[in-house]
């Protein structure tokens, strides 16, 4: 997960600060575009900050999101003064142990799109490593895959963001690329062509996204109180919602 920022999105951070010191219960979180899960001209802020505002509310918080680079969002959340933590991130031990991981609010279909007219037809892993995958600097690939891309079975052609990637494709300088479903969907609904590539039915992972609260106690109540909302939201209703509002609005 990273992109390039908008513009101007970082004087949120200066005023964070401030306004702490007038709203106890503010919660501070770092994220990045990442369209359509989190991304400042979406409905919502995206589907992932609508879900976490939706918990955060109705928890007794309020949320400003300032949206970062991918890696500085990590930084951010980890490190400075100035945020509670940061969002949204895969599960992994890694993570677990580095900060206090809430539930899950929402899910990440990871998989392969390749070009309609020449599709990468698959049935396991394995099959996939005499075809150039494009990923993402910096992005979790399902841990199967990310094994083989380590061990040099796979081979790979980094970009630096997925919009590059489905660039890519569909100029035919790359053959497939991986890719989360709902991404790929978002950008190619944005370009208007939803018919030239297709998303392999077979996913490489599903994972789970979370909010990372830092390893204090304070991060550790503000992640039990949004666990105790998290127990009780549909959050698989609350994704389908959103996508389908902005699925119809063309």
């Amino acid at each position: 997960m990273k992109n390039n920022v908008m513009a101007g999105v970082l004087v949120l951070a200066c005023a964070f600060s401030a306004l702490a010191q007038s709203d106890a219960k503010l919660i501070r979180l770092a994220t990045l575009e990442w369209p359509p899960f989190t991304g400042l001209l979406l409905p919502k802020e995206g589907v992932s900050t609508h879900v976490a505002t939706t918990v955060a509310k109705a928890a007794g918080f309020r949320l400003l999101a300032a949206s970062f680079e991918w890696t500085k969002a990590v930084e951010k959340g980890e490190k400075s003064a100035d945020f509670e933590g940061y969002f949204p991130e895969y599960f992994s031990q890694e993570r677990d142990a580095a900060c206090y991981l809430s539930q899950s609010i929402g899910t990440s279909v990871l998989g392969i799109a390749s070009l309609k007219t020449a599709p990468v037809v698959w049935n396991k892993l394995s099959n996939l490593e005499s075809v150039r995958l494009g990923v993402v600097d910096g992005y979790v690939n399902g841990d199967e895959l990310d094994a083989a891309i380590k061990d040099k079975r796979q081979p790979v052609e980094v970009a630096a963001s997925d919009a590059a990637n489905i660039a890519k494709l569909r100029a035919k300088k790359i053959r497939a690329i991986v890719i989360d479903k709902n991404v790929l969907d978002y950008t190619l609904f944005s370009l208007g062509d939803r018919s030239s590539v297709v998303f392999s039915p077979n996913p490489i992972a599903r994972l789970t996204l979370h909010i990372c609260f830092k390893r204090t106690p304070a991060g550790l109540e503000m992640r039990n109180a949004f666990d105790a909302v998290l127990a009780r939201t549909d959050i698989a209703k609350l994704e389908t919602e959103y996508f389908q509002r902005m699925f119809s609005q063309r």
